[in-house]
């Protein structure tokens, strides 16, 4: 009897992790958020998203269908038995998108500690349109970039990079000779070879060594990517 009844709390915890990852793809920041939007009772959806309550077939099929709606690509059976048809990528793959950091504050782009090296990759998304092939992306955390960028709002950018003197003038994503990686308007140095990097709210990192530079292809919302949950 209590192996059941440990086993049922594990289930509900897993329906309440996958939840809460597609409500946060579908960008509602918090379980409230996404109650009051959608006219749910708020204690009960939140039960569900914390795992004290089992979520029905009805509420996952409910849940579901706002999320998708919103971009995510989840199904109901993927909400309650975490199947494959949770998130089904594309079928030729060309819209799949490699995240590899998170745009913190003053534009530094952090990998996490999930991340195995530094060409990692912390999650996968679909965009709403073909990207070039090598095409990677970086999700901007909270108001970090803001106005400029909303939160969660994607930047994509090319993973081979290109000569940083190409983008002059421009925002791009950027390594150091240090380790670090950067979202910054490339200005020109004092001198050949360095650059200045600014954003509007951070201070100018001045004659900075650039190993690698990616002008932005493309800013997607918030609102129009999803996240893999399988």
């Amino acid at each position: 009897m209590a192996a059941d009844r440990s086993r049922e709390s594990l289930i509900r915890l897993e329906q309440g992790e996958r939840l809460r990852l597609a409500r946060l793809a579908a960008g509602y920041r918090s379980a409230r958020d996404a109650a009051l939007r959608n006219g749910w009772p708020e204690s009960t959806y939140r039960a569900h998203e914390a795992g004290t309550r089992t979520i029905g077939r009805d509420d996952a099929e409910r849940y579901a269908e706002r999320f998708r709606r919103d971009g995510v690509l989840v199904s109901a059976k993927g909400l309650l038995f975490g199947d494959d048809q949770a998130a089904e990528p594309p079928g030729d793959g060309s819209h799949v998108v490699a995240v590899q950091g998170v745009i913190s504050a003053g534009g530094l782009i952090e990998t996490g500690d999930e991340q195995p090296e530094p060409h990692g990759i912390l999650f996968e998304i679909a965009v709403p349109f073909p990207v070039p092939h090598g095409t990677i992306a970086f999700r901007v955390a909270g108001t970090s970039m803001y106005p400029k960028y909303e939160p969660d709002d994607v930047v994509l950018c090319a993973r081979a990079g290109e000569n940083p003197e190409r983008l002059i003038d421009r925002y791009a994503a950027v390594a150091t000779w240090d380790g670090h990686r950067y979202l910054k308007k490339i200005l020109r140095g004092s001198r050949r070879g360095v650059y200045h990097l600014e954003s509007h709210n951070a201070p100018l990192m001045p004659d900075r060594h650039l190993v690698w530079a990616s002008g932005i292809i493309s800013t997607v919302h918030a609102q129009a990517w999803a996240r893999f949950l399988g």
